[in-house]
């Protein structure tokens, strides 16, 4: 199925399915019309595009499709409620299909790139786990120039070119040239791409055993494997990829596709290069890692030239591939031969915010007033689509090389270019960051606040962007330094003030009472003491007045119980007398 980021574009389809039907789309110039289209729709085999150039869409289909009921659909330019509908070969059949909506022409990428990781390491280290390649690609290179305890997050301009404050040397100079002639080119590419207007073309496949789920549109090519569109070899090589485990011919088919200018199967590409790929004994690999070969990759497709509408799959260069070359380049790779080079990491950082900025939902212009941020504007989640998660890593990538510069303490490898610390700029970078919910950038504002790193120094500013970052943070890892209190955004000051003075009345008030209360258990417990003496006296005085009672009372019953043992005898001798002189 399409990714859930895939928009229309001109060169490459998306498309979906029910239970009874196929559904293809993608984009035409609005100037052509029904004789322009290459169109044939058969029961195995799809050919669909402009005539004389290279099909959109093309090979042999899932499973069997009814011809006969199936038909395309070009969106009419008229704003006529009325869509106009073509069947497939001699065929004129009504339709009640929908108009569909106007279609969204911004390239985009569908490669999804984690939330932005709260300390991001130098290493070009790539987890060798393949279920998810997406995230693979996304954690090549994954970092800053620098990691500390405080580490800072990134804000980026949207506009915000590179700030190099050191005359280049004259293979520097060079090197520069280049890159601004290719961004002139892309400028003018995309100008000209811009200028051109679209429309839907929508094609509607009637499969023939409804119900049946299909894996992918197209499921080899018409003559040979290989004669297939770039979009189905790239969902072909996911379906070997995912749903096989069979990364050699995954790689195969991505290959095809990426070297015909589609960038997402350059990404793919790259990311297999960058793994291990261990073969059963016997076997041959198709391909085995090379990070050269990934950086390659990932360069091509950061630097892709947006072609016209049927000439070229490529729709520009990808946000993602521009953010990865640009850590490659802030980290260094000897296994890919890459010197470390912050200018060159700056400039595919800004290309990827530049990229990526226009299509965020988000008001920066809004730190362009010396004001405090409106609660409003700032997200209280997380980046969520792919744009937001490139333009916020990229940025904070870019803060961190402007906070540092290129010479940072303890870096044993540096730049081989120049670039001059500005702590301001790397506030600016991080600010916009934070509007889109990165915990990391408001994080280290807060640690530049409370430091006067670029600012002045102001605790209350410190503790709110501290209060931000332990809300967005979902890992827990983020701690308030005990000098700073973290507080509400939208905290008044005087209000916190005037409430910690109330409660530190009352916490006086609290322990004056208790003081008092202290005071006078003290007196009491020297008044016991001073009476327990007498106490002590009085109860000994009275025990031996007691025990000498005592003692008599017993002397008492002693000396009467003598004399009644007396009385007793007396009287048995008198009765003993009595009976002998009876």
């Amino acid at each position: 199925m399409a990714d859930i980021d895939d928009q229309l574009q001109a060169n490459t389809y998306i498309w979906s399915q029910s239970t009874d039907q196929i559904t293809i789309s993608f984009l035409v110039p609005e100037n052509c019309n029904r004789k322009d289209l290459d169109i044939v729709i058969e029961q195995q085999n799809v050919r669909a595009g402009l005539k004389g150039q290279e099909p959109v869409l093309k090979g042999k289909l899932f499973a069997p499709v009814n011809h006969y009921e199936s038909l395309w659909q070009l969106e009419k330019i008229s704003t006529s409620p009325f869509s106009s509908l073509t069947t497939s070969p001699s065929l004129s059949i009504a339709s009640s299909y929908a108009l569909m909506s106007s279609p969204n022409h911004s390239p985009n990428s569908s490669m999804i790139l984690p939330a932005p990781a709260l300390t991001e390491s130098l290493t070009n280290d790539l987890s060798a786990d393949m279920q998810d390649i997406y995230q693979q690609a996304a954690a090549l290179g994954s970092a800053s120039a620098r990691s500390s305890s405080s580490s800072i997050a990134d804000d980026s301009l949207t506009q915000s070119p590179m700030m190099v404050n050191t005359p280049p040397t004259e293979q520097q100079q060079e090197q520069q040239d280049k890159q601004q002639d290719k961004e002139q080119d892309k400028e003018q590419a995309e100008s000209a791409r811009q200028a051109t207007k679209y429309r839907i073309l929508t094609i509607h496949l009637e499969k023939e055993r409804e119900g049946m789920e299909w894996a992918v549109p197209v499921s080899k090519g018409l003559k040979s494997d290989f004669d297939i569109d770039v979009t189905s070899a790239y969902h072909l090589g996911g379906w070997f990829e995912t749903r096989m485990a069979d990364y050699q011919n995954a790689f195969k088919y991505y290959l095809c596709a990426a070297e015909r200018n589609h960038t997402k199967s350059m990404m793919k590409v790259a990311a297999l290069y960058e793994i291990d790929n261990p073969q059963p004994e016997g076997k041959t690999a198709v391909y085995e890692k090379d990070p050269k070969k990934a950086f390659e990759w990932y360069k091509r497709a950061a630097d892709a030239v947006i072609e016209s509408s049927g000439t070229s799959s490529s729709s520009g260069p990808d946000p993602l591939a521009c953010y990865i070359v640009g850590n490659m380049y802030g980290a260094g790779s000897s296994e890919a031969g890459i010197e470390k080079n912050y200018e060159m990491a700056l400039i595919y950082f800004n290309r990827a915010m530049n990229i990526t900025a226009p299509r965020i939902d988000n008001e920066f212009g809004i730190l362009e007033q010396d004001a405090e941020i409106p609660k409003s504007a700032l997200r209280n989640h997380g980046p969520h689509s792919a744009d937001e998660r490139a333009f916020t890593s990229a940025a904070f990538q870019t803060g961190l090389i402007y906070l540092y510069g290129s010479q940072p303490e303890g870096e044993s490898v540096r730049s081989v270019t120049h670039v001059e610390v500005d702590p301001k700029k790397a506030i600016r970078y991080w600010k916009e960051a934070s509007m889109l919910g990165h915990a990391q950038a408001s994080y280290n504002i807060g640690i530049m606040f409370a430091n006067g790193m670029g600012v002045d120094q102001d605790l209350w500013q410190a503790g709110k962007w501290f209060g931000r970052a332990i809300k967005l943070d979902t890992t827990g890892k983020l701690v308030v330094p005990a000098e700073v209190e973290a507080v509400e955004w939208d905290a008044n000051k005087e209000e916190v003030e005037k409430q910690k003075k109330a409660a530190a009345a009352a916490a006086a008030a609290a322990a004056a009472a208790s003081k008092v209360g202290s005071s006078s258990k003290s007196r009491s417990l020297a008044q016991e003491k001073q009476r327990q003496p007498k106490e002590k006296k009085g109860r000994k005085r009275r025990s031996k007045r007691t025990k000498r009672d005592d003692d008599g009372t017993l002397g008492l019953i002693i000396a009467l119980g003598s004399a009644a043992a007396v009385a007793g005898i007396v009287y048995f001798m008198y009765n003993r007398a009595i009976k002998k002189i009876d």
